[in-house]
């Protein structure tokens, strides 16, 4: 295990950068995350904005039903349009009823109504009054009732609604904490490749190819325990950003949303460190390394939703940025603070999720090795 040991020699060396990178980066995180805590209750009243392309009685009704709870706008059925108001936070959400939604439902197709939600808190609740409606009215058609006796029944549940409240202290730390483990992705680019990648130049430097070629230590060995050295600085700095959000959000880490995000975070940590060997294969420069690591961490938080919230990026940029593991970490993150139910159908995302984060992860794992085996063949 030579090359284990060497591995933590050169780590010793570089530790004051270690701990600088990651003490910046928590502290930005915790900026990031930093508020004024309200434990005052105020009542949801969501602005959502209305794009309908039903004609029937029933599908009328629906709007009638939510203006009962929302303030309606109408606006066109225009992506700029729709990017605009929620970017100038003109409007919570945008609902778009799509044509034969009412004939789907009552056929027991569970037809859905698109969604586009802005940043604001209140933006949730119009994905729980639409998913309350079409729950009761599926369930009156599965009976036999026509649109005029669901539109009835659902009438009389309206009169006995419970007025929706939230508290704004909870609703506030849960979005905190998903923000906080989403600007994992910037910190653990940026660590990863800057020394994964120096130490990769300094293995990778041409007189040590050739000594370890003639040694009695084998190629395969020499690349797994470089690997296997990445493994471990890689979860020693994992357990530091861990650390630091259960002292942070000590009431909020220890139920499932909290272990839930844990998971999310080794898998990208993993991941992420794949992605820097694999820079470090072809990166024989350490000046060159500095200029890579703004590129990758700042390009990929910036696409992905850990700077600018998703909802803001263009359709094109966001597309784009599916194809890097960076997009899915930050989804998932905001996608597992939202669940309360936690049950197969809300957990299956979430997990799908993770395999393909650590897909992206085995994918540079693999080129990684191919380039490995070429470079040191030729030498």
């Amino acid at each position: 295990m030579i090359v284990f040991k060497n591995y933590f020699k050169i780590v010793r060396e570089h530790i004051g950068t270690i701990i600088m990178f990651a003490a910046i980066s928590i502290g930005i995180s915790i900026a990031n995350t930093t508020y004024n805590s309200t434990k005052e209750y105020t009542n949801v009243n969501p602005t959502l904005g209305i794009i309908n392309y039903e004609t029937s009685e029933l599908a009328e009704y629906f709007i009638e039903y939510l203006d009962e709870f929302a303030d309606l706008k109408n606006i066109k059925d225009d992506e700029k349009e729709i990017q605009d108001v929620l970017y100038n936070m003109e409007v919570d959400a945008v609902l778009i009823i799509p044509e034969n939604f009412v004939s789907e439902l009552l056929k027991g197709n569970n037809p859905t109504i698109k969604i586009k939600k802005s940043i604001q808190s209140t933006s949730e609740y119009t994905e729980l009054l639409v998913n309350r409606f079409l729950k009761i009215a599926e369930s009156y058609s599965k009976v036999g009732m026509d649109e005029d006796e669901i539109i009835s029944n659902i009438e009389k549940d309206v009169q006995n609604e419970i007025e929706v409240k939230i508290s704004s202290e909870q609703k506030s730390d849960l979005e905190k904490l998903a923000i906080f483990y989403s600007f994992e992705n910037y910190a653990f680019l940026s660590i990863f490749i800057f020394i994964i990648g120096t130490i990769m130049c300094i293995f990778n430097k041409e007189t040590i190819i050739k000594r370890n070629n003639i040694s009695k230590l084998k190629p395969n060995s020499f690349s797994n325990q470089l690997f296997l050295g990445h493994i471990v600085l890689t979860l020693s700095i994992w357990v530091i950003f861990i650390l630091a959000s259960i002292i942070i959000y000590k009431d909020l880490m220890f139920n499932v949303n909290g272990i839930l995000l844990i998971i999310n975070s080794l898998c990208f940590a993993l991941t992420a460190t794949s992605l820097a060997y694999l820079i470090g294969t072809f990166v024989k420069n350490q000046n060159v390394l500095s200029g890579i690591q703004n590129v990758v961490g700042l390009g990929l938080s910036f696409i992905s939703g850990c700077f600018v919230p998703i909802e803001m990026l263009d359709s094109s940029i966001i597309n784009f940025s599916k194809i890097f593991p960076s997009y899915w970490f930050i989804q998932t993150n905001y996608d597992i603070v939202k669940i309360s139910n936690f049950d197969f159908e809300t957990l299956k995302p979430i997990f799908q999720n993770y395999i393909i984060i650590l897909l992206f992860g085995i994918t540079y794992f693999i080129i990684s090795k191919i380039v490995n085996k070429k470079i040191i063949a030729k030498k």
